[in-house]
C-alpha cells in the first residue's frame, strides 16, 4: 500500500460513521452542539463545580460560499461551574480563555474525527495530518481541568456524526462520500427492485490535476459500475479492462468550480454566472475541439432511468461536501480564463492562505519547492 493511501485510511478510519449533515459552526450545528454540550455538562454537574469561568470560541475561515455567510463562521461557549452558554459568532481575544481559528475545510475534517471507538493511533495520526494543512492562530489555553475535557470530548464525538466532511474535488476521500450515497440510495427499499436487471457503467476522469491533491500525478475521477443491483464505486480513472457506458473526460482546473455547485443554494444571479462561466471554461475555439468530452464508447446510449434516479442528488450532496480551494491558489501557471475565483463558487473575502497547499499535500507530506 502506498504511503498516500495509508494516511487517506487513516482519516477516513478515525472518521465518525456516516457522511454528515450539518455544516460545522452553521446556526443548525451551533444549536444542535448546545444541546450535546449542556446534556454533557449536566451529567457531570457536580464535578464541574469547582470549575472557574471559561470562555472557548473557534472560527472557520473560509466557510462554503453556498451558504451565504461571507469569510467566517464562528460559535463560542462560556462555561461557569456547571453552567454552560452557547452561541453562534466569534468573540475578541480579549474576551476569550481559548481562541482557535483555522480553515473550515480542515476544522470540519478534524470535528468529524472520533475518538471513542476509533483506535487511538489512527487517530493521533489523522490529527497530525490534518493539523499541518491549515494556518492556524490560536490564543490562550485550555484550563487543567480533567472533567471540563471530558466534557469537550463528548460534544466532539456527539457533533463528529453530524458535521459534513469537507474533502478536495475528485480525490479518493472525496469518492468515498459519493461511495456512500449512491450505495445508501442503490440498496434502500426505494430503488433496489428497479436496478435489479440494469447493466451499466458510469466514468467521470479528470486531467492536469493538481500536485497537492494528487501527488502521484494520477488522474483525478471516479466510475460506478451498476451490475443486477449491486453497485460498485472506485475512485480515479475506470480500470483499464472496463468499458464505460457513460464517460466524461477534461481537465480538472477547468471543472472544480461548476463541479462543487449545489445547484439548490444558488441565487438566481449566481446561476448567470455559473452559466456564463461554462461558456468560457467548457468551450473551444472554433474548429477546435472541446476540452470537456461526454461520450458513451459502449454505444449503450444515456444512463438508465432507474440509475439516474439513484443518481439524482449526487451532484449537490457531493457540492455540500467539497473544499473550497483552487488549483490556480497554489499553481501560478494556469490560464486566467477558468484559474479566476467565481463569485458563484466562493465568497469574494475566502482567503487561500489559510490552507497550506503551497507546503504540504492533502496527506500531509512536505511539497519539494514549484511540485
Amino acid at each position: 500500500m502506498s504511503v498516500e493511501k495509508q494516511q487517506q485510511s487513516a482519516v477516513l478510519a478515525a472518521m465518525a460513521d456516516g457522511i454528515g449533515d450539518l455544516d460545522f459552526a452553521s446556526a443548525q450545528w451551533v444549536a444542535e452542539a448546545a444541546a450535546a454540550l449542556a446534556a454533557a455538562v449536566a451529567r457531570h454537574a457536580r464535578a464541574l463545580e469547582d470549575l472557574a469561568a471559561f470562555t472557548l470560541c473557534e472560527v472557520a475561515h473560509n466557510p462554503p460560499a453556498r451558504l451565504h455567510v461571507g469569510a467566517k463562521l464562528a460559535w463560542h461557549a462560556r462555561f461557569e461551574g456547571s453552567t454552560v452558554r452557547v452561541s453562534a459568532g466569534e468573540l475578541a481575544a480579549e474576551e476569550c480563555d481559548l481562541k482557535i481559528e483555522g480553515d473550515h475545510s480542515i476544522m470540519s475534517n478534524l470535528a468529524r474525527l472520533q475518538s471513542q471507538g476509533r483506535d487511538p493511533a489512527v487517530v493521533a495520526a489523522a490529527q497530525a495530518r490534518l493539523t499541518k494543512l491549515s494556518k492556524w492562530q490560536i490564543h490562550g489555553t485550555m484550563p487543567q481541568h480533567e472533567v471540563l475535557g471530558a466534557v469537550l470530548r463528548t460534544l466532539h464525538d456527539a457533533m463528529a456524526v453530524r458535521t459534513l466532511p469537507r474533502f478536495v474535488f475528485m480525490t479518493p476521500e472525496w469518492v468515498s462520500s459519493a461511495r456512500h450515497i449512491l450505495t445508501e440510495r442503490a440498496t434502500s427499499a426505494k430503488y433496489a427492485d428497479g436496478l435489479k436487471d440494469v447493466v451499466y457503467t458510469f466514468s467521470e476522469e479528470f486531467t492536469e490535476t493538481p500536485a497537492y491533491a494528487f501527488p502521484d500525478g494520477r488522474h483525478g475521477g471516479f466510475w460506478v459500475q451498476a451490475k443486477h443491483g449491486q453497485i460498485i464505486v472506485g475512485a480515479g480513472p475506470l480500470p483499464a479492462d472496463m468499458q464505460p457506458d457513460a464517460l466524461t473526460k477534461g481537465p480538472y482546473s477547468r471543472v472544480i468550480a461548476v463541479g462543487r455547485t449545489v445547484e439548490a443554494a444558488l441565487t438566481d444571479a449566481e446561476k448567470e454566472q455559473k452559466n456564463a462561466y461554462v461558456k468560457t471554461a467548457f468551450s473551444a475555439p472554433s474548429g477546435e475541439r472541446s476540452p470537456i468530452t461526454q461520450a458513451s464508447p459502449s454505444g449503450r446510449g444515456p444512463m438508465p432511468k432507474q440509475l439516474m434516479r439513484v443518481f439524482a442528488v449526487l451532484h449537490d450532496e457531493l457540492g455540500k461536501r467539497t473544499s473550497g480551494e483552487l488549483p490556480a491558489d497554489y499553481d501560478a501557471s494556469l490560464d486566467d480564463a477558468w484559474a479566476q475565483p467565481q463569485a458563484f463558487d466562493r465568497d469574494a473575502a475566502y482567503d487561500p492562505s489559510w490552507v497550506r497547499y503551497d507546503a504540504f499535500d492533502i496527506y500531509g507530506n512536505p511539497r519539494q519547492s514549484g511540485a
